[in-house]
């Protein structure tokens, strides 16, 4: 059974996602969990789609073993612990080109996903099981059967320790790295991935904007031209959730709290230049305000830049330095380290500094966010006291021989 997410826009803006079989038809089940468990309590357009793509492993587990979870539980029967702990080993692969194949070679290991995806479609499992038992189970069968079905869906999620896992912080960009990006992708650069100079304008700007600012892709995807006053040099961040003008099926979400704050002059200045000279060029630009567009000839012209267009873009601009692991989210990581340093050199408290980081980023700030975007600085500050402490002990003890 081929299925499929598809997402789609209501005439009112809404973003929708359903769960379709080969024929484009939404699988009823699944498509009334999504709406009545999860649209109804105002579950965001992006968690609904990962909520089925959950689902979809959970319906490819259902064709592997020949089930069909309807007809059994209309028929009183109910999950073992034995498919129960084969769906969890199966809802740990990765169906990421996932096919059939008749010789499979046996040293080959299945990809599996990390511990919170696995843990996330165990979850997601649970509740679709509970669902669909209360919706088709003949009322006989009783409630506990299906909390002992939940309870043991449940009992088979991974451990998510935060100890072992690596640090955000440990993945940054190096100062080197930056520097040779930013050499590529300047307008004219002779290694920059773009070759048109409008588009060269517009990634260099996006990644300006990125780079300076902080703000986090969906932010920069969904700036409109009238979020830059020009006047007096500033840029808002402001939330449009399900925007009619924007045509864009998985809509960029701001996810942090609406801001304005200055930026530099010369930004400002190009981005004026991109607008007149390379943005008002392409002909349906004009009938939307979102900053960034799509330059590429085509029916997408002029629209509102997608973030799988964004993404291509980050992976090609990713391979400008071979092995600097680069992505988007890493610039707001490495701007807060700078804006960590900038504020010790400044003398700033530890609150007024949280105060600001937070404002500047959208977070509330009681959230505590902002001290978990300053772990770097805060363990490089760690390592040089503690190398201070070494060097303190091992000159006594030269002096004491």
């Amino acid at each position: 059974m081929n299925i499929s997410v598809r997402r789609f826009r209501g005439s009112d803006g809404e973003r929708f996602a359903v769960l379709v079989d080969e024929q484009g038809m939404p699988l009823y089940y699944p498509t009334l969990f999504t709406t009545w468990a999860l649209r109804a309590k105002s579950v965001a357009a992006s968690s609904i789609t990962n909520a089925l793509n959950a689902l979809k492993a959970l319906i490819a587990w259902e064709v592997q073993l020949g089930l069909n979870l309807e007809r059994d539980f209309a028929q009183g029967k109910s999950l073992d612990e034995n498919q129960i702990r084969h769906l969890s080993d199966f809802l740990q692969r990765s169906l990421n080109g996932d096919k059939t194949k008749s010789l499979v070679p046996i040293k080959r290991k299945p990809k599996i996903v990390s511990a919170s995806v696995h843990y996330y479609r165990l979850c997601v499992a649970a509740l679709y099981v509970e669902f669909l038992w209360h919706r088709v189970a003949p009322s006989a069968a009783g409630v506990d059967r299906i909390n002992k079905m939940t309870t043991m869906i449940k009992a088979n999620r991974p451990l998510v320790s935060k100890k072992s896992d690596p640090d955000r912080d440990e993945i940054h960009i190096s100062s080197a790295v930056m520097s040779k990006l930013e050499d590529a992708i300047k307008p004219g650069s002779p290694n920059n991935p773009a070759v048109e100079y409008g588009l060269q304008l517009r990634n260099a700007l996006m990644f300006s904007l990125l780079r300076l600012t902080g703000i986090r892709r969906g932010e920069l995807l969904n700036l409109r031209v009238e979020d830059i006053d020009f006047g007096a040099n500033t840029l808002a961040v402001v939330r449009r959730p399900d925007a009619k003008g924007d045509t864009r099926k998985h809509q960029p979400a701001v996810k942090t709290r609406p801001r304005r704050f200055y930026v530099d002059p010369a930004l400002v200045s190009k981005i004026k230049e991109y607008v007149l000279t390379q943005r008002n060029k392409l002909p349906y630009a004009k009938r939307h305000g979102y900053l960034f567009v799509t330059h590429k000839s085509g029916p997408a012209q002029g629209h509102p830049l997608s973030i799988a267009a964004f993404q291509k873009w980050m992976s090609k601009l990713s391979r400008v330095v071979e092995g600097a692991g680069f992505h988007a989210h890493a610039l707001r990581h490495h701007w807060n380290y700078e804006f960590s340093r900038m504020a010790d050199a400044k003398g700033m408290s530890d609150a007024k500094e949280q105060q600001t980081r937070s404002y500047l980023c959208g977070w509330s700030p009681t959230s505590g966010t902002a001290v978990r975007y300053n772990r770097r600085h805060t363990k490089e500050q760690a390592w040089t006291l503690a190398l201070e402490l070494q060097k303190r002990y091992i000159q006594q003890s030269v002096e004491k021989l």
